[in-house]
């Protein structure tokens, strides 16, 4: 795989990068940061990281870093996070497996293509249309980029919950016909940051220089459970894999095991749940943190008790555990992901600046 040119890129040459209020094309290459929530630092830009991940519909997956070209050109070691993004769960009910991706899928519109996946992306950077009922309008990249922390962002095109990774968590690929790698794209997403080697084996060279010792991990919606599954990710003699400074989750699906216990009520979600999970709900526990033990010192836990997307169950068991330990703020507002919208600016930056110092953030209110 090549490499992205890399050097000081000129700002006058940059695209725009803003399309909130129509359904373009992506471009290509480099672009400015211009997200709706807010104006960012000057100088930050989004730069597409190819990588060897086909996705369902035979197209490359691309990863997305948000960076500040003076530190590309420094080469100075900053801070970085990996943020995941939301609505990466997806399945054909009765796909043909010539065409595995034509017929009925649980979600609308279907979330097995790069093309869904990077505006998922860039809707994330607040950049480009909500695909769904949440409202992304960049806070978080904001607030990240006000602190000076870069960001790198993995897509997922396999609506699998970030689980499967060939070989190691597959999929039912006799009910797909086809083969998920978000677990792949997760682990993939946060050891970039940790482990330049590893990048460099897989054909990517960042533009930055990260410092391993402030690294974060952020998802948002079902973006929350590629977090879980690579804090539970082992080396060969059964340790923790990765240790972050910080971790944030808004609005996760966490806890499925009631969902598996009343198939009657969450029928479709159990048919999606098991192409995922070969093991069922022990299989799905990897992505849930009522099991992970691997959690740091600053724990950030946001969802709200009106979700209106996901059963407020699945928050129950974790909210509970981490309040004691981390910062867990429970909303009453009927919306799925709270912290990306233009209206919770604020409460994003507070959410930041909690995962760089263990400030608890204060109470907003109107949302508590």
């Amino acid at each position: 795989m090549q490499s992205i040119a890399r050097g000081l890129v000129a700002t006058s040459v940059l695209l725009a990068g803003c399309w909130k209020d129509e359904l373009a094309e992506l471009p290509p290459g480099i672009l400015a940061f211009e997200p709706e929530a807010a104006p960012p630092p000057t100088g930050w830009v989004v730069e597409p990281i190819p990588v060897d991940l086909t996705c369902p519909d035979d197209t490359q997956a691309n990863f997305y870093l948000l960076y500040p070209e003076a530190a590309a050109a420094s080469g100075e070691p900053m801070p970085a996070a990996t943020l995941y993004h939301s609505g990466s769960f997806d399945f054909v009910f009765a796909p043909d497996p010539v065409a595995p991706l034509e017929g009925t899928s649980y979600a609308e519109p279907l979330r097995l293509t790069s093309e869904w996946a990077h505006r998922q992306v860039f809707a994330t950077l607040g950049m480009y249309p909500d695909q769904d009922d949440e409202v992304h309008d960049g806070a978080l990249a904001v607030a990240l980029a006000e602190q000076g922390i870069a960001v790198l962002l993995p897509s997922n095109c396999w609506g699998d919950l970030w689980h499967n990774a060939p070989g190691l968590a597959d999929g039912d690929f006799t009910q797909d016909f086809f083969f998920r790698s978000g677990r792949a794209s997760a682990d993939w997403g946060y050891r970039f940051l940790v482990d330049p080697a590893f990048a460099e084996i897989i054909g990517v060279t960042l533009p930055i220089t990260v410092d391993p010792t402030r690294t974060y991990m952020i998802g948002l919606g079902e973006g929350g459970r590629a977090v879980a599954e690579v804090l539970n990710l082992t080396n060969s003699r059964d340790e923790p894999q990765f240790s972050p400074t910080g971790v944030l989750v808004d609005s996760t699906l966490d806890d499925v095991r009631f969902i598996y216990d009343d198939p009657t009520t969450y029928g479709n979600l159990v048919v999606g749940l098991d192409r995922i999970h070969q093991d069922g709900v022990l299989g799905a526990a990897s992505g849930s943190f009522h099991t992970v033990d691997n959690l740091p010192a600053r724990v950030g836990y946001v969802y709200s008790s009106a979700d209106p997307a996901v059963p407020t169950a699945t928050f129950e068991a974790s909210s509970s555990d981490l309040s004691r330990t981390g910062w867990v703020y429970a909303s009453t507002e009927p919306r799925h992901v709270l912290l990306n919208a233009s209206s919770q600016l604020d409460l994003a930056r507070s959410a930041v600046n909690y995962l760089v110092t263990g400030t608890t953030p204060p109470v907003v209110p109107g949302l508590r």
